[in-house]
């Protein structure tokens, strides 16, 4: 017996089981099983290639799968890996979770078999990973298999050797790029029959799937990796719907992540600015027979359950090239992308990762209607919700209203925007958070964010836009925007996307009174914004009742939230009749509800214009409220000719 390499013992495979026995090579296996691998005591490892430790073969069997005998196994087969990659963090991205430079070697591991791979010599940093299902699924019950059935290792130069009881795919892991391309060596692995775009052809990829052994099997392109089950292919050649061109499918894949995933979030491969270049290392989905979580989760990979619908939404041309089956793999590599640090505030978690799907759609001309039952249902509500006004006791919540309070309503204002103003405010938005300093913010402060950089792509003031859907923004940011873009002028959030109609209406941004604490005895409530300081609003002088009188309550709407300057008053018109109304208070609200202080003032004792500028500067709101407090003579009435806004 042969010895020739001592190993780090790694201990990272837990079972779910009392009592464990660390092997030399680095495995927890249960007590009981038979420990066919001849290793010595000395911590030295067996290299003899003809001893398959069986002790899991009973499990392995179950999931992902036994390797026949019969199927070859390579000696001194050379394989070359170009590792000169540029890794991107999800930090660096601001994403939740990005590719990592994992590179898939085309061969498999059988269950228990020992593998030798040859690293050359100045090459460090290598880690070998046997095993493409990487849920942990300790703690669940019941179990549908072990909970760990991958492997890790650290390579070194020259030869090593690597055993994963549950076999599995060979990758190798590099912590830093290479300029040059390497070349390994592998003995003892299976050549997995993976169809890589551009090296093979359909029928070359076909015969090879049916000459195999392999249970499990690649679809690879630059972008994107999928791990799928060798016996659902084998079906599907039997089936209605054959997996017979690959090629379109992976290429549909390709362009997906390099147009609707890297190319939304504005990511290409020579962008200048580091943080928007293209992630070298390509995204990857498995499908597994049971998850952590759910029906399918996020992460690298992203994991679905190993059902048909999985399954066809990873390899079924109809599906990808229709939209109608893609909604469950891009909504989890929309989980990946998402920018909660920065702009996805926290109600939003199942809203802004099914964005990718509509731009998907958008681009190969999908029916959205057909993207998902709760798109037809959710965005004609969403639309009823935003165009209705609130009432004055109630305030829209676009986070907390019961009837938003669903992902596929709170989708549609972003829709709105992107298929009205186009879908690259999407990119800015990616590209603005990219460049943040602030990180971490409050839910007001991504409201803000949004608003602000919308505002800056569609070069408008979109704050009417959030108002009407309920979205809460701070003042001083609203005060900014407006100072820099004009008014929105139509009634976007009436746009539908389903049928592409509406959101084409004028916005009539004219000032109102909505609200005085006495009603008018001569003249009327209008004529106080009439832009005519003849015609008056005159309150009770007769039978005035209890809060008829001092203090005297106004309420202007702006018709929108919007900057405004400040605000001029005429008093009595007429002669040299002076006014009764003197000292005041002023007041703003973006709600009708919740009022901040502006300031006092003094009314002259004329019928002169009187202006009252805004002490710090614009102040952006659609509500604006003016009490008297009481006036110059003792009656109990006040007269005015004007009481209006001054716009900047």
């Amino acid at each position: 017996m042969k010895t020739n390499q001592i190993i780090t013992i790694i201990c990272s495979m837990v079972l779910l089981i009392s009592t464990v026995s660390c092997k030399k090579y680095g495995y927890n296996i249960s007590d009981g099983y038979p420990d066919d691998s001849k290793n010595v005591e000395d911590g030295q490892i067996d290299t003899n290639m003809r001893i398959i430790d069986k002790s899991m073969y009973a499990k392995a069997k179950v999931f992902p799968g036994l390797v026949d005998q019969k199927e070859p196994r390579v000696v001194d087969a050379k394989f070359t890996l170009d590792l000169n990659f540029t890794d991107q963090t999800s930090q660096n991205l601001r994403i939740s979770v990005a590719p990592q430079p994992q590179y898939s070697t085309g061969f498999y591991a059988a269950p228990g078999e020992l593998v030798k791979i040859v690293v050359p010599e100045g090459i460090e940093g290598l880690t070998v990973q046997i095993g493409g299902h990487t849920d942990n699924l300790s703690g669940k019950f019941p179990l549908l298999r072990d909970p760990v059935i991958y492997m890790r290792q650290r390579l070194y130069a020259g030869a090593n050797y690597v055993r994963n009881l549950y076999g599995g795919t060979i990758y190798i892991q590099p912590n830093r790029a290479y300029e040059k391309p390497v070349e390994f060596t592998i003995t003892n692995a299976c050549v997995s029959p993976d169809f890589v775009l551009g090296e093979m052809s359909n029928d070359e990829w076909i015969a090879k799937v049916k000459a195999s052994n392999v249970p499990w099997l690649e679809f690879r392109t630059k972008r994107v990796v999928f791990l799928i089950p060798r016996d659902r292919v084998i079906k599907s050649f039997s089936s209605s719907e054959p997996i017979n061109d690959p090629t379109k499918v992976m290429t549909l894949w390709n362009d997906v992540f390099e147009k609707d995933f890297n190319g939304w979030m504005g990511l290409s491969d020579d962008a200048p600015y580091e943080k928007d270049r293209s992630p070298q290392g390509a995204w990857r989905g498995v499908l597994d027979i049971q998850l952590t979580v759910g029906y399918g989760h996020n992460g690298f990979p992203f994991v679905g359950y190993n059902d048909s619908e999985w399954f066809r939404g990873m390899t079924s041309l109809k599906e990808i090239s229709t939209s109608e089956g893609m909604w469950g793999s891009y909504h989890e590599f929309g989980h990946n992308c998402q920018q909660g640090s920065i702009w996805s505030w926290s109600t939003l978690g199942e809203t802004t990762n099914n964005l990718f799907n509509f731009k998907v759609a958008n681009r190969i001309g999908a029916n959205y209607s057909k993207l998902h039952p709760g798109v037809t249902e959710g965005f004609p509500e969403a639309i009823k919700y935003a165009s209705n006004p609130s009432a004055n006791a109630t305030v829209k919540n676009f986070d907390k209203d019961v009837a938003m309070d669903d992902p596929f309503k709170r989708m549609t204002p972003f829709v709105q925007i992107f298929e009205v103003y186009g879908y690259d405010a999407m990119v800015h938005l990616y590209k603005e958070a990219r460049r943040a300093i602030r990180t971490n913010p409050t839910d007001i402060t991504k409201h803000n964010w949004v608003y602000e950089k919308l505002s800056e792509y569609t070069k408008t003031d979109l704050a009417p836009f959030f108002d009407a859907w309920g979205i809460d923004y701070s003042p001083n940011v609203a005060a900014a925007v407006s100072a820099r873009f004009p008014l929105l002028t139509k009634q976007v959030w009436t746009y539908n996307p389903l049928t592409k109609t509406g959101g084409t209406s004028p916005i009539v941004y004219k000032t109102t009174v909505d609200y005085v604490s006495c009603p008018a005895q001569e003249g009327s409530i209008a004529n106080l914004v009439d832009g005519d300081p003849n015609s008056f609003y005159h309150s009770k002088y007769s039978n005035i009742q209890a809060g008829e009188s001092y203090p005297f309550t106004f309420i202007l709407n702006a018709g929108a939230t919007q900057a405004i300057k400040g605000m001029y008053f005429y008093n009595r018109p007429g002669g040299n009749r002076a006014g009764d109304g003197k000292n005041i208070e002023i007041y703003y609200s973006r709600d009708n509800v919740n009022y901040e202080k502006i300031g006092n003032a003094v009314l002259p004792n004329s019928n002169n214009r009187f202006e009252y500028i805004f002490p710090n500067g614009n102040i952006s709101a659609k509500y604006f409220k003016v009490i008297v407090k009481d006036g110059y003579t003792t009656n109990p009435y006040v007269v005015f000719g004007e009481l209006n806004l001054i716009k900047p």
